[in-house]
């Protein structure tokens, strides 16, 4: 969504728009905003390749999680077709 946000402004809260401005973000972050546990934010940053390990810290590129995302959502909507 980068760049275009307007498109969506009419279903964009406060915190929507607070995490698009981030590149980055943690496993509790990610659990809190997309309602998924844990386990699963790992197991799908770890399949987008988007996981960034900066010593101990965990950080997950929130543009190549969305886009995986976004594939995910594609190839179960072409499923069901």
């Amino acid at each position: 969504m980068s760049g275009e946000l307007w498109k969506y402004s009419d279903r964009l809260d406060d915190i929507d728009i607070l995490f698009a401005q981030k590149d980055f973000f943690s496993y509790s972050q990610g659990c809190d905003y997309y309602g998924l546990t844990e386990k699963r934010i790992v197991r799908m940053a770890k399949e987008s390749g988007a996981i960034y390990k900066i010593g101990k810290m965990v950080r997950i590129r929130r543009d190549l999680f969305e886009e995986y995302l976004r594939s995910q959502y594609k190839k179960e909507e072409e499923e069901d077709v």
